[in-house]
C-alpha cells in the first residue's frame, strides 16, 4: 500500500495527505461519465503527484483506444483531446514535476505501445504533454 503521506514536515508545512488509489477510484466512479468522455475537463486544484489526474487520464485513453484505435490519425487527435483537457495546480513544484511525469508516462506508454503494433513512431506524445508550465507562485500543469 502507498504511503499517503511524503514526510510529516510537508503535512505540518503545506497540508500535504495524498489520496490512495482506492479513494480516487470510488471518487471518479461518482462522475464516471465525465472520466469517460474524451473532452471532459477536468481541474485538480490540489493536485499533489497526480493520483487522480492519471487515473482520469487512463481512463479516457481507454475511451479512445475503444472508439477510434482502428485509425491511427483518429487516436493521435482524440489522444491529444484527452491529454489537453486535464489541468493540475499544486503548491509544490516537486509534486507539479512528478505529476507532469507520471502523466507523460502513461501517454507515452500508452501511444507508444499502441504505435508499435500499428505504425512507424511520431513525434505526437512529446509535444502534446511536455507543454506545460511552471510559476513561481505556484505550479500549474
Amino acid at each position: 500500500m502507498q504511503s499517503q503521506i511524503v514526510s510529516k514536515q510537508r503535512v505540518a508545512d503545506h497540508g500535504e495527505v495524498l489520496t490512495g488509489k482506492r479513494e480516487v477510484n470510488a471518487m471518479l466512479d461518482l462522475v464516471k461519465q465525465e472520466t469517460e468522455r474524451i473532452d471532459s475537463r477536468f481541474l485538480e486544484p490540489a493536485c499533489g503527484n497526480g493520483n487522480y489526474l492519471t487515473v482520469i487520464l487512463e481512463r479516457k485513453l481507454a475511451v479512445v483506444e475503444k472508439h477510434y484505435g482502428k485509425s491511427q490519425l483518429e487516436f493521435e487527435r482524440y489522444a491529444v483531446l484527452a491529454v489537453s483537457s486535464i489541468y493540475g495546480i499544486d503548491i509544490l513544484e516537486d509534486n507539479v514535476r512528478q505529476c507532469r511525469h507520471r502523466l507523460y508516462g502513461i501517454f507515452d506508454s500508452d501511444y507508444y505501445s499502441r504505435s508499435s503494433r500499428s505504425a512507424p513512431r511520431t513525434s505526437v506524445a512529446r509535444r502534446s504533454v511536455s507543454s506545460s508550465t511552471a510559476t513561481s507562485s505556484g505550479a500549474t500543469l
